[in-house]
This record gives C-alpha cells, structure tokens and sequence, in this order.
C-alpha cells in the first residue's frame, strides 16, 4: 500500500502505508515533516520517496539529501539528481545556457523546446537553473564556497608546539532561546589557524553549567597534550547583549595560564560585535580558508568529535549573505550575514570568525598577554 503525503499536520496524522511520497519535497516545513512523515518512518518496512525540484541550496529538501549517518558517515537517503547542466558549464557560471546535456531530456519532452523556453526565460535565471536544469538556486548567497569547506575539514597532519598560544573563541548564547553555547578552539601556526577542539550546549542558559563546560574544555586541552601544559589560553568572549564576558571572567579568573580578552578602549572584557565587524570577520576568514591557512586537526578535542565536525560543516555551509530591499524611498537596502535559515543556527561559524578576527587584531595591535 503506498501513501502520498501532501496535506496539513492536522489531517495526516494516524495516516500510514508501505511507501511515502513526499510530493514538493523543497516546500515541505519542517513541523510537518518531523511530526507526520519521520515517525511513520520507524514503522516496519515504510519506505520515503522525496520528489522535488531543487529550489535552493538552504531548504529543507537540501538538507535531506545531505545529511549522513553519524556513525558511518554514509548518506542518509539514496539519491538521484538529474541535472541538465555539464560540470565545465557549472564551473565556468555557465549552467543557464548549457546545452549539452539535452539528450537526458525525458523522452515526454522536446530538447528543442528546451532551448527556446531558455531564451524565453533569460531574465529569470533562478528559474532557468531549478527548472529546467535541475540545478538549486539561491536569492542567498553562501559565504564560504564549497571547495574551501572541504579543505577546512579534509585530515591533515598536525604537530602541537610547546607552550604555544591557545585561542578560544565562546558564543554565550545570548541570541535567543534556540541558541547554543560554543566553545571554540584554536591555534596559530605560521599564518595558519588550526581548529583543536570545540563543544556546544544546545539551548544552554545556565552559567554554571556553561562554566563547566569552558573549565573541562580547557583541562582536556593541557591533559591530551603535554606540550599544553603551561601554554597562555586567551579567551575571547561575545559581549552584546549583557555581561557574559565579565561572569566568565570571574568564575574562571582562578585557571592558571588563563585570561580573558580586554577590550582596551571599551575597558571591558570580552569583544563586541556589530555589523560591520561580522562583515569584516567573515571576509577574513573567507580569504584565509581560500588560501588553505584554515583547518581542523584530526585529533578534535570534543566531547563529541563526529558531531561537532558536522556541526561544522553544516554552518559553514548554510552561512549566507542575506539582501533585504528598502521598503520606501527613504530606507536603504540591507546586506546581513546569518545562518539561522530553515531551523539552523550559527553559533559554531560565528564563534570561529569572531574568534580568528580578534585575535588576528590583537596580534597586529601588539595586545596579546604574556605568560606569568
């Protein structure tokens, strides 16, 4: 028996059968999805059938087809993408005008067609490339390509240096209730940052715990690597909305070889963050993983190192420049940078590009402690 699946929460539930078909698979919300389809989905042998065309590289569909099994790094579903766009065309920013894949055209359509309604849509490029191409458009443009994402996260030999700097970066979930505590950390190796360790509470609003969190995170660090022991950890964290910054300092001011970044002309701790420093940060940070100077070593210190390297990867490839037009003649338009698109979130991304523009910064500005 088969079941196609295409109406609201409230007359699906109860529903169930042998196949689904999830018919628009790129327009389903995701309340509807985690509600309705994936508990019918642990009923004997039910199997899901997601069709779709690609609409966006940040949508619920998207994220499917992605996702992998955490413990085998498998995906998670067999796909099959048609795309009627040749990979030198897609290279070169030339999918819209393809041609050369016309011969995988369904035999219900005509390829002649095909490119007369391409001519008819060259305004509409989004349209020409979901449609007609099979390819994912996006009204919102990723910050970090996924090339350089792969680099980042490709294993690579790491050697840790005696006594050298450790930077760590904290996101104190100060941005809403569906935000995370990121702890974030890193060295600085000839040019090069290297991501050593990282660990998040998901919805985490209480100190003590997140405190915790912070001294273990440290502890692990210096224990895992004796050549850490009395290495200068320099802690940068996000101050926005409250005093964060100062309550971290005060819990863990009795750490040794520890202290808290100084905003010098703030004369306050931690690092503040405004739009243009996020702008900043990310261009930063875009530069350097083109130039491979950014990567995670293969021994991340986590408390959970499978999960954390796609958290990663999910964030840094969900983050994206965002264009709000102006709604009359007197406002102006609006670039933002965010990641929290479709139920995801950006604490990892932000706590990294924070983290490795302030402490570039103060290296430039001769700001960095010295060991007691």
């Amino acid at each position: 028996s088969g079941c196609s699946v295409s109406a609201g929460i409230g007359t699906t539930k109860g529903t169930g059968g042998d196949i689904l078909i999830l018919e628009e698979a790129a327009y389903v919300d995701p309340g509807f999805f985690y509600e309705t389809v994936a508990p019918l989905m642990i009923v004997g042998n039910t199997t899901l059938l997601a069709i779709s065309t690609l609409t966006s590289e940040i949508n619920f569909y998207t994220r499917l087809i992605k996702m992998r099994d955490q413990s085998t790094g498998l995906p998670m579903f067999v796909t099959m993408c048609i795309e009627l766009a040749c990979a030198q065309c897609k290279e070169d920013g030339k999918q819209t005008e393809c041609v050369h894949l016309l011969h995988l055209v369904p035999r219900w359509q005509n390829s002649e067609r095909h490119v007369r309604l391409k001519t008819i849509m060259q305004d509409r490029p989004d349209l020409i490339q979901s449609e007609l191409a099979g390819l994912a458009f996006d009204s919102l443009q990723q910050a970090f390509r996924p090339v350089d994402i792969e680099r980042v996260l490709a294993p690579r030999r790491f050697t840790p240096e005696m006594d050298e700097m450790i930077f760590i970066s904290i996101d104190p979930a100060a941005g809403g209730p569906q935000s995370d505590y990121c702890v974030l950390s890193f060295v600085r190796q000839r040019g090069a940052v290297k991501i050593i360790g990282m660990d998040t509470l998901p919805t985490c609003k209480e100190p003590v715990k997140q405190f915790a969190l912070l001294e273990q995170h440290i502890e692990t660090l210096r224990r895992r690597h004796i050549e850490w022991l009395e290495s200068m950890v320099y802690i940068y964290v996000e101050r926005n909305l409250g005093f964060e910054a100062e309550h971290h300092q005060r819990a863990l001011e009795h750490l040794p070889n520890t202290k808290f970044r100084i905003d010098m002309q703030a004369k306050r701790v931690g690092m503040l963050t405004t739009q243009s420093i996020k702008h900043a940060s990310c261009e930063l940070l875009n530069y350097m993983m083109r130039e491979d100077r950014v990567s995670v070593i293969p021994e991340l210190t986590s408390r959970d190192p499978a999960g954390a390297r796609a958290k990663l990867r999910d964030q840094l490839e969900i983050f994206s420049y965002q264009w709000k037009s102006a709604e009359t003649v007197f406002q102006q338009d609006r670039c933002a940078l965010s990641g929290k698109i479709g139920g995801m979130k950006d604490d990892v991304i932000m706590a990294l590009m924070l983290g490795v523009y302030f402490s570039q910064l103060d290296r430039h500005q001769g700001n960095m402690p010295v060991s007691a």
